[in-house]
């Protein structure tokens, strides 16, 4: 059983796995939860009625939000499906503050792959070096066939400072 935020499951995993996006899939997964981070060369935000713009040398966090969970302006809460029940929310904040130190610094930027549907603004937490990338609202990933490009895609995107 979990006890602590830092008792949490959160690995490194390959890009491809971390997204779901091994294999042959015409739609998203709606029951995918899968969690965890990697470090990408290159990923693409995409956002309805703008082009993609490539995000370079991200540190990429898959994150999930609950369905139900509580509708915060400033924060997210996190939902992770553990190996052993129950599952675990904690507050975005709480995590980052905890994981973000953690995790790879040399990097030069951060991406969450993480449904917003709240819209929540995020801050930038006081312990990531480089620019946060979140969305509002549903995030979907895809990977292209043509080039093999990852891609998020969400209504909008956000960058903090």
């Amino acid at each position: 059983m979990v006890a602590t935020i830092s008792e949490l499951p959160f690995r490194e995993r390959p890009a491809l796995e971390l997204l779901n996006l091994v294999g042959e899939r015409p739609e998203p997964d709606e029951e995918y939860a899968g969690y965890g981070w990697a470090r990408v060369p290159r990923l693409w935000l995409a956002e309805r009625g703008s082009p993609a713009r490539s995000v370079d040398d991200a540190l990429l966090l898959a994150l999930h939000c609950p369905d139900d969970g509580e509708a915060l302006t400033a924060d997210v809460e996190l939902y992770f499906e553990l190996p052993e029940p129950p599952p675990v929310t904690v507050l975005a904040s709480r995590f980052f503050a905890v994981w973000l130190p953690r995790l790879p610094t040399d990097v030069s930027a951060i991406v969450l792959a993480l449904c917003n549907p709240h819209e929540a603004r995020l801050a930038t937490p006081p312990s990531a070096r480089a620019p946060l990338h979140y969305a509002l609202g549903e995030v979907e990933s895809w990977q292209s066939r043509d080039d093999g490009r990852i891609e998020l895609r969400a209504p909008s995107w956000r960058r903090t400072p």
